[in-house]
């Protein structure tokens, strides 16, 4: 009897790289928010921005919001980390939350821009308020894949990202 051990080979391989895919999803995360940041600080500051001047604000937004979305999907159908993969994640987690942390200053200070146009602060706090359920998303589905032994310290990890979007939320309410 011949047995294979490329069916094996491919769940063994596919449980390993649960920590790098959700590593992945957290860098196409980082990279639609810095995207998102740009498109925030490049926003005219005159009274002559137009309604048109939001399509890529929206557009970058919407993207980010699939992005954490797909992010999440990743965490919750990923095999449970191991210590080595949950640092990992740790990592990048900490890295995130910088680029979180400054997006969502850079959202706040342009608020005076945003109050211009009598529909755009409104829409933003729909979009932050969208954003950040998903992240809690994201959060609870990543820390779930975590040793028990980090829950806690994973949960820690996610506080500044949980206030900043509170922060910028209040601004906007």
């Amino acid at each position: 009897m011949h047995i294979s051990l490329l069916p094996l080979a491919f769940l063994i391989s596919k449980a390993l790289a649960d920590g790098a895919a959700i590593v992945a999803a957290m860098a196409t995360i980082s990279s639609a928010t810095v995207a998102l940041n740009n498109t925030v600080a490049s926003f005219p500051s005159n009274v002559l921005a137009d309604l048109l001047d939001v399509a890529p604000l929206l557009s970058d937004s919407i993207s980010l919001l699939n992005d954490i979305n797909a992010a999440t999907h990743v965490a919750q159908t990923s095999a449970n980390l191991t210590t080595l993969e949950a640092t990992s994640v740790a990592q990048s987690t900490l890295s995130l939350a910088s680029t979180v942390e400054s997006v969502l200053n850079t959202i706040i200070a342009a608020k005076p821009k945003f109050d211009k146009l009598l529909v755009v602060s409104p829409v933003i706090l729909l979009n932050l308020r969208e954003e950040k359920a998903a992240t809690d998303e994201f959060g609870s589905a990543v820390t779930a894949k975590v040793p028990s032994a980090l829950q806690a310290t994973a949960s820690g990890l996610l506080a500044p990202i949980d206030a900043a979007f509170n922060e910028a939320i209040g601004v906007y309410e």
